[in-house]
């Protein structure tokens, strides 16, 4: 079921990044030694975190400007785990990186967590975990898509569904504008292709429920609440 939530005039969505890693022209990070490995083949951007213990990320600044609407959609296939562990996508922080937000998938289970935390894991500002539902046609591929859509976070683990989480964007404030790829020992993923769209909003918008509707009989100010 897809929600119609008159949250958001969204007046134009602007795609800034649209990677298909046929080169890496975009700047993602190679990687080579015995702890880690990142490359791109084949039109795949590919990551393999070996360590025992360490989790790792890949990722490049955002092309959009601090307090801008946005959404990232992703597609990552799982390739190869220890039968646990988390990978996914984090965005929000600075190259010091000690504070980032992660959205995550479990290797083993229909599961998902979106946190805010620190790099050591020495504290964790937000957490919010949960199950889902997964088309079994869908296989090891799961899509990401993280939505700021003015005062909230929406996160989408199904192109057409409804968001998993929805939050305020106080609870996972971003303290930098890079983002990219997250994976948790033993795990090995690769993606085809990530983008990323700035979201143009009407800020004279007042959300009231009772406006009238447009052309295609939405309401004015919908917004389809969904991760594309």
């Amino acid at each position: 079921m897809i929600y119609t939530l008159p949250v958001a005039d969204v007046l134009l969505k602007e795609t800034l990044l649209e990677d298909d890693f046929n080169s890496n022209y975009e700047g993602w990070e190679m990687i080579a030694d015995e702890d880690e490995k990142s490359f791109i083949k084949d039109s795949y951007y590919w990551m393999e975190n070996k360590s025992n213990s360490r989790w790792m990320f890949y990722h490049k600044k955002m092309p959009i400007a601090k307090g801008e609407n946005f959404i990232i959609n992703a597609e990552i296939e799982l390739l190869g785990s220890k039968g646990y562990g988390q990978y996914g996508l984090v965005w929000g922080f600075s190259k010091p990186h000690e504070v980032l937000n992660r959205f995550t998938v479990s290797a083993d289970a229909n599961r998902f967590s979106v946190l805010k935390f620190d790099k050591d894991h020495f504290r964790t500002y937000h957490r919010f975990s949960g199950k889902f539902e997964k088309p079994d046609q869908s296989n090891k591929k799961q899509f990401f898509s993280i939505m700021r859509l003015d005062d909230y976070f929406y996160f989408f683990l199904g192109e057409f569904d409804r968001p998993v989480y929805t939050c305020h964007q106080s609870h996972l404030s971003m303290d930098g504008l890079r983002f990219g790829f997250y994976i948790e020992p033993g795990i090995l993923i690769r993606c085809n292709k990530i983008t990323v769209k700035r979201l143009i909003t009407n800020q004279s918008f007042d959300g009231r429920l009772w406006m009238p509707v447009d052309d295609n009989l939405q309401p004015l100010g919908s917004e389809l609440i969904r991760g594309n």
